[in-house]
């Protein structure tokens, strides 16, 4: 009989630890324009101007209630120079002394209102410059706005990245 109940729990335990649950898909896209390699100081005639670019981005946050508003979870990046971008990913989490298996997308996104309204701006300017055919921007710059209601408890945070879009002459 205890060779059968043991039997029987293994069984179980077996079953159990053999189901995965997963979370749906997150569906996120991001936008990037790479820096391209030139092998030697960029000049004016090693480029075609396709126009100035901007790109906006807005998030409100309130302290009362915790939470974000206006957060695109699409991040852009230009190389290295705007700092964090989001990212998705999967994190698997055990329970029940590794009987249970549950795994789950998670999202990162920057650290603050900052961050994140910087990272739509940027991501709606990777976009337009796309959209123009650009191989790259120069000249960014980045105009950051903050403004808080203190009575309610709500801050607001809009970033302007704005930038020259440029094909290389290859």
């Amino acid at each position: 009989m205890k060779k059968w109940f043991f039997y029987g729990v293994a069984l179980i335990a077996l079953v159990v630890s053999s189901c995965v649950t997963a979370s749906p898909p997150i569906a996120v896209t991001t936008q990037n324009i790479g820096n391209p390699y030139v092998s030697a100081e960029l000049r004016p005639e090693d480029y075609t101007v396709l126009g100035r670019v901007t790109g906006t981005g807005k998030i409100t946050y309130d302290a009362g209630k915790e939470r974000y508003t206006g957060d695109t979870l699409k991040y852009g990046v230009l190389g290295d120079e705007i700092g964090s971008v989001g990212s998705v990913g999967n994190q698997t989490v055990t329970s029940g002394y590794g009987l249970f298996k549950k795994t789950t997308s998670m999202v990162s996104t920057p650290g603050g209102s900052r961050e994140m309204a910087i990272g739509n701006a940027t991501y709606d300017l990777i976009e337009k410059a796309k959209a123009l055919g650009a191989d790259a921007v120069i000249f960014v710059t980045t105009l950051v706005d903050a403004s808080a209601d203190a009575k309610a408890n709500i801050s607001t945070t809009t970033a302007t990245v704005s930038a020259i879009a440029i094909k290389l002459k290859y």
